[in-house]
C-alpha cells in the first residue's frame, strides 16, 4: 500500500471531468487513493510506483516520470475515480447510520443507470491503462528501470504484462489428452 500520497488532487479529477464542482473533496481524496492502489500500482509495479509517489512526495518528480505521470497517469486515475464514485458520493456514513442523499434541485439516478455510467467509465480507463501499458513495455530499458526490476518480498507487485485482455471466455476447464501408444511400443505388437 502507498503512503497517503496523492498522484492527483481532486481538482484535477473536477478539471477533467464531468464532475461538478461542489463536490466535497474529502469524499474524493479516499476513492483518488484507493485508485491509485487497486488499479496504478498493479499497473506500473510497486517498485515503479513507489518511485512516483516518493518524488512526488519529495516534489522532485521530473523527466519521463513526469511525463508518464501527465501523459498516462493521470487519465487513468481520473476516469478510475469516476468509476468508483457514485458509490461514496450515494452513500454517507454518520454516527447515527448509513444514510443516502437526497438531491433538491434534481432527480437522483438509480441502479441500471449509475452502473451504466460506471461501466464506461471503467472503460475509458481501461483504453488509458491498455496505451500505459504499451508505452511502458516499449520504453522500460531506457526509460523506466524500475518496471522490470523486482525486490525481494512477500508485497511485492509485479507489472501486470498483458497488454490484451481475452474478451472470450476458454472456460476452466482441464482437458487430459489420453497418450498414444508409440510405434516402438512393444505392447502395441502384441495386439
Amino acid at each position: 500500500m502507498s503512503l497517503n500520497v496523492l498522484i492527483i488532487m481532486p481538482s484535477v479529477v473536477k478539471d477533467r471531468t464531468e464532475l461538478h464542482t461542489n463536490v466535497d473533496e474529502k469524499l474524493i481524496l479516499p476513492v483518488i487513493k484507493r485508485v491509485q492502489d487497486i488499479y496504478v500500482m498493479p499497473l506500473l509495479g510497486s517498485t515503479l510506483f513507489n518511485k512516483i509517489i516518493t518524488n512526488i512526495n519529495a516534489n522532485t518528480l521530473s523527466g519521463n516520470y513526469q511525463t508518464l505521470v501527465d501523459n498516462f497517469l493521470i487519465d487513468i486515475v481520473c476516469n478510475y475515480v469516476m468509476a468508483e464514485l457514485p458509490a461514496s458520493l450515494n452513500a454517507q456514513f454518520w454516527n447515527a447510520g448509513v444514510s443516502i442523499k437526497n438531491t433538491e434541485n434534481g432527480q437522483t439516478l438509480q441502479g441500471n443507470e449509475i452502473k451504466k455510467i460506471q461501466d464506461n467509465y471503467r472503460q475509458y480507463a481501461g483504453h488509458y491503462a491498455q496505451r500505459a501499458k504499451r508505452y511502458l513495455q516499449q520504453n522500460a530499458n531506457t526509460l523506466f528501470p524500475e518496471y522490470y526490476q523486482m525486490v525481494a518480498g512477500i508485497d511485492v507487485v509485479v507489472p501486470e504484462s498483458n497488454v490484451f485482455d481475452c474478451p472470450i471466455d476458454i472456460g476452466t476447464k482441464e482437458i487430459f489428452i489420453k497418450p498414444q501408444p508409440s510405434y516402438n511400443d512393444p505392447q502395441q505388437h502384441n495386439l
